[in-house]
């Protein structure tokens, strides 16, 4: 992270603090927008003097008002729920020139125990109207008519809604909630990504092969990316020394056992096999020790290889040296790697084949854009509680721990080495067919080079 912005990384708590704070901030502006600055919540109502208007033709005014106008020869009456106002009935023929017994007004009952609203408007008698006979306010819904020569003019005015002041209080809220939503994702996004990206190196399957994590985020992100930073040298540093010492020990085991060769041929011929013997199987082990801990630093340059023509040879060899060994299908399959190790990858799991199984079938396929290569016998196959630890460094499936029927246990777990060196993976199944076993699959999977 730049170091002129290392001032301006806050923690995640004041990261959240500061949100919650803005969208407080947000919300009371916008509430005081609307109480303040919006239209009121219901539509202003009529003055007696518009409603006055549409007897004689006028049209209803701006707002959310709806006019119907008709004619009818009984004289309205109010309906329940409903009351007839003399006085402002009178107050419109004034307005219109007319009778008071020619106009009447019937209005809406108000709520029980509320005065009536309109009443504060009303003229008090002898002292004349407040302002004026057209003052008076008209809610909700109220039926005018005026008696004519052929009947009852009648004009049925009811207040909706205020749509307009709901479409900008909707528009408003739905305004703020985005506004909200970018910079809590962007907070979010800035928190969450550190922490996504030091799981995601905590899982490999290698780390203290991986490249340390960038410290950037929060400063507590930024904290545990250290502490797992210094972890990952500390782990690293530990398998570098064992591997070293490991190394070191096994080689240096050769000089001691090609004197104790020299000095064997001076025992008689029986006792001095058996000692040879011994001895060759100790080499084999100190061989098989240092190739899995070589497979454990880095690898030769990795180059376009053949993998099929590495399978098929490795079989025409073993075949010859009189194993029973065939390819059964072959597909032509270029990777990315290294073709000694590759060899001898795929060399582990087709001896363990004929050394347990007597046989070795192998089959290559191709399907989305990696090629598989099954290695299958017909031996007993391994119980399925054993078939996770096959490639557990010194472990055999077979427990005599005798050189005849196995090794020391490091084929599988230098053959699992190099198939995760090379971005693939290997993997254990008892062929299936029959209720009990009927041998082993083992199958190495890799991804083709394009």
């Amino acid at each position: 992270m730049n170091p002129r912005f290392d001032r301006l990384n806050p923690s995640i708590l004041t990261r959240i603090v500061a949100l919650v704070a803005a969208t407080l901030l947000l919300a009371l502006g916008a509430m005081m927008l609307v109480a303040f600055r919006g239209p009121p919540p219901h539509s202003r109502p009529m003055m007696l003097g518009e409603a006055a208007a549409l007897l004689q033709g006028a049209v209803a005014p701006a707002g959310s008002w709806t006019v119907a106008r008709y004619r009818s020869d009984p004289a309205p009456l109010a309906e329940p729920g409903q009351m007839e106002d003399r006085r402002a009935a009178a107050q419109v023929a004034t307005l219109l020139g007319a009778r008071p017994a020619d106009v009447r007004l019937v209005r809406e009952l108000p709520p029980m125990r509320m005065a009536d609203p309109d009443r504060k408007a009303w003229p008090v008698p002898g002292s004349g109207p407040s302002f004026g006979p057209d003052g008076t306010m008209l809610h909700r819904a109220f039926l005018l008519a005026r008696r004519t020569a052929d009947g009852w003019q009648v004009v049925q005015a009811r207040q909706g809604a205020n749509g307009r002041w709901y479409a900008i209080t909707l528009s408003l809220m739905a305004g703020i909630f985005i506004l909200l939503l970018l910079p809590a994702y962007w907070v979010a996004r800035r928190i969450t990504q550190p922490i996504r990206r030091l799981a995601d190196g905590a899982a490999t399957e290698r780390p203290e092969r991986a490249a340390p994590l960038p410290l950037t985020g929060p400063p507590e992100v930024r904290a545990v990316g250290a502490a797992y930073n210094h972890m990952r040298a500390r782990i690293a540093d530990y398998l570098n020394e064992r591997t070293a010492m490991l190394v070191a020990i096994a080689h240096d085991l050769r000089t001691p056992m090609t004197r104790l060769s020299f000095r064997l041929e001076a025992l008689p011929d029986g006792p001095r096999a058996k000692a040879q013997a011994d001895v060759q199987e100790m080499r084999a082990m100190v061989t098989d020790l240092l190739d899995f801990m070589r497979g454990q630093g880095e690898g030769a340059a990795q180059v376009r290889v053949d993998l099929s023509a590495i399978v098929e040879t490795l079989a025409d060899d073993l075949a010859d040296m009189g194993q029973d060994v065939a390819v059964t299908h072959s597909s032509r399959a270029v990777v990315r790697g290294d073709a000694v190790a590759l060899r001898r990858c795929i060399a582990n799991l087709v001896e363990n084949a004929v050394r347990y199984g007597g046989s070795a079938r192998i089959a290559m396929t191709v399907t989305n854009g990696r090629i598989t290569v099954a290695v299958e016998d017909d031996g007993p196959g391994v119980p399925d509680a054993a078939i996770e630890r096959l490639c557990e460094p010194f472990y055999r499936g077979e427990a005599s721990r005798n050189r005849e029927t196995g090794g020391v246990g490091l084929g599988l777990s230098i053959a699992r080495r190099i198939a995760d060196g090379h971005g693939g993976t290997l993997a254990f199944a008892n062929r299936a067919g029959t209720s009990n076993p009927s041998g082993l699959r083992a199958s190495i999977t890799l991804p083709l080079d394009r």
